[in-house]
């Protein structure tokens, strides 16, 4: 909504607008859901490192076990084994990333995972309210004189949701887990199956402890008695865990709990849930310098952010503590304080009942865990940002001196600009306590900048105008100043015929949060090729700010020409544009750390083959990798940085045919294409995974490249007559080619018998509008009424994150809408 009002000198104009979106959780298109990627193989249940005993009860090595209670009773939820709806694989599915997408039994490949199906925890769309207000003054002093201000306010709160919480915590650093824990289903057996028990002297219910330690886990080992119940007592084994997630959807079980904060359906707040709002305000004083063409205008802009980002985690210590019986999970300051320490219970006995290593449903489980326990564990924080922005700035235009073919017109300015950041990170991570991603402290940074610039527009004739401009800007310190020249040219050596061309170059400073940032932990999907880990698993990347950024630079190119036929009712053009920069900012990615690792590993003369040459690798070469136990990695360091060149060249071509009828209105026909012709990136790491074109793929092994379909054509038929106006849109989008961040998602989307690659698709949009002139009494009334893909075209689903490429295609399909804009 708009108001415009003169009053006296001034003049006043208000607008204000407001706008919400709903919701559209994945289990509202489950066509994408089943058939595209949603499987965690961290879990909960999880995996352990269990030991392996002979016939006599020895042990004699160890290995990787899921838990006994993983995918029992998958009935009891609303959900099944059908991942596209909600309530599925409650207690976990035992089949490995490579088994769920080719429909194999569990266990065939040999994978100890218990899976997690995180699908429907998340939104494909994410509900928001948007708000934003403008309010400006304009009051001439007199004929010379003015001035302008204006403020503009906005508002944008979101709700994500999310799984109950992230895998790829901090589990290397867990304690081992004793037989002792009231919710160990690992019993002790020997290999026959026969369960084992153990020497009890003081009769204390405990099992004794010799100092042997067999399985070298850092704990002396139980003494085992034998098979005769009559010889000791029963007794766990002491696990240590390779997979684990600390929440999912076993909470949801009959009997089970879950923290108090988590949604009902199990789902936790994703990573964009925020509430940010902004303002800015501006105030403009121009001065005409009498009886010539000069004018200088000074402007003082001041401007403030304040963003809350909902965060979700689990306290590290808590969960430690929980594991050893020791947890606190009551403040003292509570009248329900006991002062007796908890356990947290991270098996499925939480909600199963297990006895020999068999679980089942009883609806009574073995040990669950208190909510009360739960909620001690579960972290919900926010991260705070304060932003400010100030400037001030002066700009003098006018004639310079005239030429034959006409005045050459001239700017020159200068600026002041300052930014400051100020981020308030959550308690838990000021503390080293998160368990995903670990620790983060406060931090504030401000930049300052001088600019001065210029430009000429300058007649060398009349058919051909060039503008000459340049900026210099100096940022200080260690990035410098740059200046940063442009020339264009006009050329119209007929009437109907405009050619035009510029040369220039950049330069991009690194923002503060490049430059400053505390370290922010995210996931992806890593394949490790030191050991042949390609099962397609969540890890946790970590990266920080990196003050020894240099900017980036770039130098610009731009030709084009532009054609008016039949009195300028038919237009038609084309544009060639070319950018080449250098120093591009960009962020590794955990591939490109654990490639180059290996990299480095085999350049070092390294077997891979050899587990000695692997155990030393890992321990002495890997201070960005961090693995379990059992050499699974489980967080990555990846660095922001410089990468050596990324070149992107493009072509537009356009035509407008206007067409007008005495009786039926007029209509404009248009046609617009983009050929996106190449976009190559070199990483400067030496990989040639690090290098090559995103023209025509995916791109989703490089974080600075989209996906980049070849060709965009959009075709537009606009009709008026009178009040009314009506328009068709076709968009096609040309198909690309797919290429996955993970290398064994991407071999698995091909052996389930899909392409490797997404089809080219055509959307059609309406839209129908009619304006009523003084319906309200004052100002205009339009309502517009339309639907975008109104046949509900979609792509072919792909087995990766959600099913479908989002940056591309939009899930939501056919979408219909009506919107009402009234003047005053």
């Amino acid at each position: 909504m708009t108001s415009a009002a003169p009053k006296y000198n001034g003049h006043f104009v208000l607008a204000g607008s407001y706008s919400t979106r709903s919701t559209l959780e994945q289990t509202e298109r489950p066509e994408f859901l089943r058939e595209g990627f949603e499987m965690s193989t961290t879990g909960n249940p999880g995996t352990w490192l269990v030991p392996v005993r002979d016939a006599t009860g020895a042990i004699v090595d160890t290995a990787v076990q899921r838990d006994p209670g993983c995918g029992v009773a998958t009935d009891i939820g609303p959900g099944g084994t059908d991942v596209g709806r909600k309530g599925n694989f409650l207690t976990g599915d035992p089949r490995s990333a490579t088994e769920y997408a080719l429909g194999l039994p569990a266990g065939v490949t040999g994978s100890n995972n218990c899976s997690f199906h995180f699908g429907e925890t998340w939104n494909y769309i994410n509900p928001q309210e948007k708000t934003s207000g403008y309010a400006s003054f304009q009051y001439d002093f007199n004929d010379n004189v003015s001035n302008e201000f204006d403020f503009v306010f906005s508002r944008l709160t979101t709700d994500s949701r999310g799984s109950p919480q992230n895998p790829g915590g901090r589990t290397e650093e867990f304690p081992v887990v004793l037989g002792e824990h009231p919710g160990n289903p690992f019993r002790a057996m020997t290999s026959d199956g026969a369960p084992l028990f153990a020497q009890d002297a003081d009769g204390d219910g405990i099992p004794d402890r010799g100092t042997t330690d067999a399985n070298g886990d850092g704990v002396p080992d139980v003494i085992v008695t034998g098979t005769d119940p009559a010889s000791g007592i029963p007794f766990n084994e002491d696990v240590d865990v390779v997979a684990l997630r600390i929440f999912s959807k076993i909470g949801l079980m009959p009997g089970a709990n879950q923290p108090t904060l988590l949604n009902e359906d199990g789902s936790n707040t994703g990573n964009a849930s925020f509430d940010a709002w902004s303002f800015r305000a501006r105030d403009t004083l121009r001065v005409r310098i009498p009886d010539t063409s000069w004018e200088v205008e000074g402007s003082l802009i001041a401007a403030r952010g304040h963003v809350v980002l909902e965060e979700k985690n689990t306290s590290q210590n808590a969960l430690e503590a929980g594991l050893r019986g020791l947890l606190v999970d009551i403040p003292e300051s509570d009248p329900r304080f006991t002062g007796e320490p908890q356990y947290w219970n991270p098996f499925s006995t939480q909600a199963l009942e297990c006895e020999n290593r068999i679980c089942d449903f009883t609806g009574t489980p073995g040990f669950a865990n208190p909510v009360s326990v739960l909620d001690a564990i579960n972290i919900q924080s926010h991260e705070v940002t304060d932003t400010e922005f100030w400037s001030a700035d002066v700009l003098a235009t006018g004639d310079l001196f005239e030429l034959p073919a006409g005045v050459v017109l001239a700017a020159f300015g200068a600026e002041y600009r300052e930014n400051q950041s100020d981020v308030d990170i959550s308690a838990g991570r000021n503390q080293c306590d998160w368990h995903e991603g670990g620790c983060a402290f406060d931090w504030k940074a401000e930049q300052d900048v001088w600019s001065a610039f210029y430009e000429f527009a300058v007649p060398v004739h009349e058919t051909l105008e060039l503008t000459l401009a340049g900026r210099f800007s100096d940022y200080g310190g260690s990035i410098g100043d740059s200046f940063d020249p442009k020339f264009a040219a006009l050329w119209q050596p007929l009437d109907i015929l405009s050619i035009r061309a510029s040369w220039g170059t950049a330069f991009i400073a690194p923002t503060l949060e490049q430059q400053f940032a505390s370290e922010v932990c995210g996931l992806e999907t890593m394949s490790d090729p030191l050991t042949g880990d390609v099962s397609a698993t969540f890890r946790v990347a970590c990266v920080s700010g990196n003050p020894d950024l240099a900017p980036e630079e770039a130098d610009t190119y731009n030709i084009g020409f532009s054609l008016d036929l039949l009195d300028g009712d038919l237009t038609f053009g084309v544009d060639y544009a070319n950018y080449d920069f250098q120093d591009r900012i960009s962020t590794e990615t955990g591939n490109n750390v654990l490639r180059a690792s290996f990299n480095r590993f085999l350049a070092a003369g390294n077997d891979p083959d050899d587990p000695a040459d692997v155990a030393a690798w890992i321990a002495d070469n890997e201070p960005k990798v961090f693995r379990d136990s059992t050499g699974v990695v489980t967080r990555v360091i990846v660095d922001r940085l410089n990468a050596q060149q990324m070149e992107h060249t493009a072509w537009d071509f356009y035509g407008r045919y206007n067409l007008a009828f005495e009786n039926f209105g007029s209509f404009t026909f248009g046609l617009s294409a983009t050929w996106a012709e190449e976009y190559t990136f070199d990483l400067g790491t030496g990989d040639p995974a690090d290098s090559g074109d995103g023209v025509g793929n995916q791109n989703e092994q490089v974080a600075e490249i989209p996906p980049l379909p070849e060709w965009r054509v959009n075709g537009t038929v606009n009709w008026f007559l009178g009040n009314h106006a009506a328009r068709v849109r076709v968009r096609w989008i040309d198909g690309f080619d797919l290429q996955f961040n993970s290398a064994g998602l991407q071999t698995l989307h091909g052996l389930r018998g899909n392409p490797d690659s997404v089809d080219d698709i055509t959307y059609v949009d309406l839209n129908y509008e009619y304006t009523f002139e003084n319906l309200l009494g004052v100002g205009s009334t339009k309502v517009e009424i339309g639907a975008n893909n109104v046949f509900d075209e979609f792509p072919d689903p792909i087995f990766n994150l959600g099913g479908i490429e989002t940056f591309v295609h939009d899930v939501r399909g056919r979408m219909w809408y009506v919107r009402l804009n009234q003047t005053l």
